[in-house]
């Protein structure tokens, strides 16, 4: 099930995100962790959950186009050049394929196995629909509506992705763990101000995302590449000041 998932949506998802460059994933989609079995179902229409869910969508829903709304909208965009400009100021150092190359191919892998691979069964199991799609509304990135159409709501990609991505940054730059764990907070919760995802596919999400970071933990690919990682992260030469960049978010 899960495989033939992959075969038909993650090439057509991927190709919208990654570069030209083939970065080597650190396991097989089979040997992920199978969502579809520790998660519990989504919430059902009579569920108070789900009214908990609609709640939420309306909420975002109701600050269309403000500010936040905006940054919704950037986090929407999982390619690996805007999610180094999201968080390099977080982390405090470069991100760039020049001076960061493994840091650069490590946001492009965990995009892989967090967004894609960790949530293919569950979303294949369940294909929920999705919330603007249901009400019949735009998101905040209408560019990838037909897309997310195909692909089932539940759990969130993103925020699958965007919690391992906090995790295994604030594992290289420890320093840093509190703005990050804050920046991917606020990165998985734009899902539901977008409209893209319910409030329980952001929940989900963020079990699944931690999942595969311990998933990794068990590869020794994965240990050299973040050890590789943080040696980039805190090389003197590649790290912000607050001096030179008073925009970070310090």
């Amino acid at each position: 099930m899960k495989s033939r998932y992959l075969v038909f949506f993650l090439p057509l998802i991927v190709a919208k995100y990654t570069s030209a460059e083939t970065v080597q994933p650190f396991h097989s989609p089979e040997e992920s962790v199978n969502s579809q079995f520790y998660l519990p179902p989504p919430p059902g229409n009579d569920d108070p959950a789900f009214r908990y869910d609609k709640e939420a969508y309306f909420k975002g829903y109701a600050i269309k186009s403000s500010p936040r709304w905006k940054q919704a909208a950037e986090d929407a965009d999982v390619s690996v050049e805007n999610i180094a400009r999201i968080f390099s100021p977080v982390v405090g150092a470069k991100i760039n394929p020049k001076d960061t190359p493994e840091t650069w191919n490590m946001l492009q892998n965990l995009l892989t196995m967090g967004g894609y691979y960790a949530t293919a069964s569950a979303k294949k199991y369940y294909m929920r629909t999705r919330p603007f799609v249901l009400f019949n509304h735009s998101t905040c990135r209408p560019e990838d509506e037909n897309t997310l159409r195909k692909d089932g709501s539940y759990p969130s990609g993103h925020t699958a992705y965007g919690t391992l991505l906090a995790l295994v940054l604030s594992e290289a730059r420890p320093e840093r763990a509190q703005e990050l764990a804050r920046r991917g907070w606020e990165f998985r919760q734009s899902r539901v101000i977008c409209g893209a995802h319910w409030q329980s596919d952001v929940d989900a999400g963020r079990y699944v995302g931690a999942v595969e970071f311990a998933r990794l933990q068990t590869i020794p690919a994965f240990q050299k590449s973040l050890a590789k990682v943080r040696e980039e992260l805190n090389d003197k030469n590649n790290l912000l000041s607050k001096e030179d960049h008073p925009e970070l978010n310090y």
